[in-house]
């Protein structure tokens, strides 16, 4: 059975969960559970678990309690403009189902956290909001990774869940599906915001590594590039 899954707690986040039920049920009847510390009611939620969660990103503690087969995992800040019903056909073929962060590896993180820093840049940080998953025992175990390195780099991490997210993706080696980016459509001051923290980030994090389209008329490497500086800023990513 596909369901979806929003874990939430205090007022201000169920609020936002029962906005974004709300506009999943205008194209779909998939079920959805909340996971929460409020006795709430609502026809656009199926269900309600109630949770008594330790700290801000308690979905490490209950995601893995999700009581359907093939689950949808959301945020509580999430607005849903279509069916997305399809996020589900991919877990016929795919573990786990993600997008990718702007954030892909982190600097200082990296000098503080081994496991971490051992991971290339090319395998980016994903976006722990949005997330498809099957109830294989695999999946189980990646969970179990997720929560173990969550708490082990707590105080390294300042408590938030990214690090420990990619870390265990990549050491639970999940045949892994990444959704289009119109899937998780993120505001441009976000990615800018990320874009300027070289001071944490890294001075080459979200820097373009390989430009793809024609340039007719250009001649030369130098001219190349100097096009492509040029024009850079009227490309996004």
């Amino acid at each position: 059975m596909n369901g979806i899954i929003y874990i939430a707690f205090g007022r201000s986040f169920t609020s936002e969960v029962l906005i974004s039920a709300e506009s999943i049920k205008r194209f779909s009847d998939i079920p959805i559970t909340l996971f929460t510390d409020n006795n709430v009611s609502s026809k656009y939620v199926d269900d309600v678990k109630i949770i008594k969660p330790k700290h801000i990103r308690c979905k490490v503690d209950f995601i893995s309690q999700s009581p359907y087969k093939n689950t949808l995992y959301l945020d509580s800040d999430t607005l849903i403009m279509r069916d997305i019903s399809d996020m589900f056909d991919v877990l016929d073929r795919f573990e786990i189902g993600v997008t990718h962060d702007y954030a892909r590896k982190r600097e200082y993180l990296a000098e503080r956290i081994p496991e971490y820093s051992e991971i290339p840049y090319s395998f980016s940080e994903i976006n722990g909001g949005i997330m498809s998953f099957n109830n294989s025992e695999k999946v189980q175990s990646f969970f179990e990774l997720w929560k173990k390195y969550f708490y082990k780099y707590y105080n390294q991490t300042e408590g938030y869940d990214q690090a420990s997210l990619r870390i265990s993706l990549w050491e639970s080696k999940l045949s892994t599906h990444y959704y289009p980016i119109e899937y998780n459509i993120r505001p441009v001051s976000i990615r800018e915001k990320v874009k300027n923290r070289k001071d944490r980030l890294g001075k080459g994090h979200l820097e373009p590594r390989i430009y793809h389209m024609h340039n007719p008329g250009v001649s030369s490497l130098e001219e190349m590039e100097f096009m492509m500086k040029k024009r850079g800023e009227n490309y996004r990513y």
